[in-house]
């Protein structure tokens, strides 16, 4: 319902400021509405069109990423013809203060401007997209843990969050993640959710290179969001034959024994009639004098976390925030925690941009993937 209500205001708001005020024919204008309706309301479309599945469409990759960087184009745009109207506010309010009136121009400068804007988000949409499918980077984080025994100083996590497993990207893309993880020898391989979109036969095959990971200590992971909504059960019976342990609401020792790995369920759970997330259940008869490390997918139970005396959380679930400047925007909605290293309160917080992108808005400007290469040092 969220998604539709947006994209109704995405297609309202760009009628009205950027088609209705056009000096054209009628049937121009209603030949412009009716392809921002079809851009705009992209996501119901590919849902009837496209299967069962809402947020993984059975479609051609060429037609997802065409309808996705359509979608990017109009919301790039939405947010830019705005930041155009706070301008346009300003200058309409200095006109007043100095009682003048608007030029005579004034309206063929606005639709000038916004043909200049409608270039610049297609561009940046075009960007966006080719960042967004692009492999991930490496990056580098060493992060001071309590608790950490001497043995397990220098001991190095892999963290990998949102593959997305979907129509776009399939298990070509998984490989190359996957061998470039191997390359960096981690010692442990921690997955922070959101494997997939879609069902365990149609997609079961694009994680398959995941059985290949190699770690010292092994590969761990936790479910997130998406897998609630791709069929949980059997996501959850699959992943373990590829090598992944998962940990929903429970813990095992690691790095030599000396590390507690605890994972928990996603907040959609208790939505979806399944077990919520519960920190205490997960490090319950967990011995003291270890590091505690939680893998968790979203980064708002890190409060929670503290409180239970977890020393680190590996998170994922925010993309990053995907663009630069929307991301705060996006930390709004995960209490203020969106990408890179938190500290709350003496716990750490490590917040990837995920591996992956959602095929549903495949795009990243200045927020890039990653694979995070986390070394533990001694607090």
């Amino acid at each position: 319902r969220m998604i539709l209500i947006f994209e109704a205001l995405l297609a309202g708001y760009i009628f009205w400021r950027a088609i209705l005020p056009l000096r054209l024919h009628w049937g121009w204008k209603a030949a412009l509405s009716a392809l921002l309706a079809v851009a705009a309301f992209k996501f119901h479309l590919l849902h009837l069109f496209g299967g069962p599945m809402f947020f993984s469409p059975v479609l051609p990759e060429w037609l997802l990423l065409a309808a996705a960087w359509l979608f990017s184009v109009l919301f790039l745009f939405f947010f830019l013809l705005l930041a155009a109207d706070i301008v346009g506010g300003l200058y309409r309010l200095v006109l007043f203060c100095l009682r003048k009136k608007k030029s005579e121009r004034f309206r063929t400068i606005v639709n000038r401007v916004n043909l200049g804007l409608l270039v610049l988000s297609s561009v940046l949409a075009t960007v966006g997209v080719i960042g967004g499918t692009s492999v991930p980077g490496v990056r580098e984080e060493t992060i001071a843990v309590g608790h950490l025994p001497e043995e397990a100083d220098g001991m190095t996590i892999a963290l990998l969050a949102d593959l997305h497993a979907d129509g776009i990207t399939r298990a070509d893309r998984i490989r190359r993640i996957v061998q470039r993880t191997n390359s960096l020898n981690p010692d442990l391989v921690v997955i922070a959710g959101d494997f997939v979109d879609g069902t365990v036969p149609v997609h079961g095959e694009d994680l398959r290179p995941l059985a290949d990971l190699k770690a010292r200590y092994g590969v761990f992971g936790v479910p997130g969001n998406h897998e609630y909504y791709s069929g949980y059960e059997e996501w959850m019976e699959f992943l373990p034959t590829l090598g992944v342990r998962m940990l929903p609401n429970e813990h095992v020792l690691t790095g030599g024994g000396n590390v507690v790995l605890a994972g928990v369920t996603d907040p959609v759970a208790g939505m979806t009639g399944r077990e919520e997330p519960d920190i205490g259940k997960a490090l319950e008869g967990a011995p003291p004098g270890k590091a505690r490390i939680l893998a968790s997918h979203q980064p708002r139970l890190a409060h929670e976390a503290a409180r239970q005396g977890v020393d680190l959380q590996l998170s994922g679930h925010t993309h990053g925030g995907m663009i630069t400047g929307i991301d705060r925007l996006v930390a709004r909605f995960n209490d203020g925690f969106v990408s890179g290293p938190y500290r709350v309160g003496s716990m750490k917080l490590y917040v990837s941009n995920g591996a992956g992108i959602w095929n549903g808005f495949p795009v990243r400007i200045g927020v890039p993937a990653e694979i995070v290469l986390i070394r533990l040092k001694r607090e």
